[in-house]
């Protein structure tokens, strides 16, 4: 049951991730909010936080290149 567990909670930090790859700026900032909502709470890990805080800076240095390259 443990490792049921766990590959549910594996996914939901995947689907999130797969979400980040798609914002805007302004998406992220809500997204923000809301996941340090959901690390006060401990609804997600700090491993599942430190992955999903990989994929925002990922995400917004993707951002920074494509306003370097249209500017």
């Amino acid at each position: 049951m443990r490792n049921r567990k766990a590959a549910d909670v594996n996914a939901d930090v995947e689907a999130r991730i797969a979400q980040i790859e798609q914002m805007t700026l302004d998406q992220i900032a809500v997204f923000q909010s809301r996941i340090l909502t959901d690390i006060t709470t401990e609804r997600i890990s700090p491993k599942e936080a430190g992955a999903i805080d990989r994929a925002l800076r990922n995400r917004l240095r993707a951002i920074e290149q494509q306003l370097r390259e249209a500017g």
